[in-house]
């Protein structure tokens, strides 16, 4: 049984599966690889699982190399990957790596007011994915909060605000 406070970060291969859409990883496991964030423990994801109706997963996505325990190092090198035949990228430039994390913030934000409103989230859903820049996104986000505080009330507004900017990367 894992240790429910340990804490687990993606690894270069969770990272390259959520940047590309058609990795394979059903709905659900996509959605619980980008709520690892590096912060989180065993037991709160286990928790953001269970509320997705997939409880358990983070194991397989252990098993998958997706993700691992913080301190855990990763065993592939730059000349293992090239050795394996998965062609080596230019790092990315600091422009991109924001847009990156723009888009795993409206991802993540989108996922959370689903799970929040259902159906009724769907309209402002797609505003925060179609969001073009930080301000934008900053906007939808207070505009999400005043809806989920009119139909869940305060306390569950500002635990929705503090989820996201949990999420957001520091910096």
């Amino acid at each position: 049984m894992p240790d429910k406070q340990v804490i687990y970060h993606k690894t270069q291969k969770g990272t390259e599966a959520i940047a590309n859409r058609q990795s394979g990883l059903p709905p659900r496991l996509r959605s619980l690889l980008i709520m690892v964030d590096g912060k989180r423990t065993h037991a709160e994801l286990a928790t953001m699982a269970s509320a997705l109706g997939d409880p358990g997963r983070l194991s397989e996505l252990e098993a998958e190399g997706l993700v691992a325990p913080a301190g855990v190092e990763e065993k592939t090198t730059p000349a293992a990957l090239e050795s394996a035949g998965v062609p080596q990228q230019p790092a990315a430039t600091a422009s991109t790596q924001r847009a990156a994390n723009l888009a795993q913030a409206q991802r993540f934000s989108s996922h959370l007011l689903e799970h929040l409103l259902g159906p009724l989230a769907e309209p402002l859903c797609i505003k925060i994915e179609s969001a073009r820049d930080l301000a934008d996104f900053v906007a939808l986000i207070k505009r999400a909060r005043e809806v989920v505080r009119e139909i869940k009330g305060s306390a569950e507004a500002e635990r929705f605000v503090a989820q996201i900017e949990a999420q957001m990367p520091e910096g």
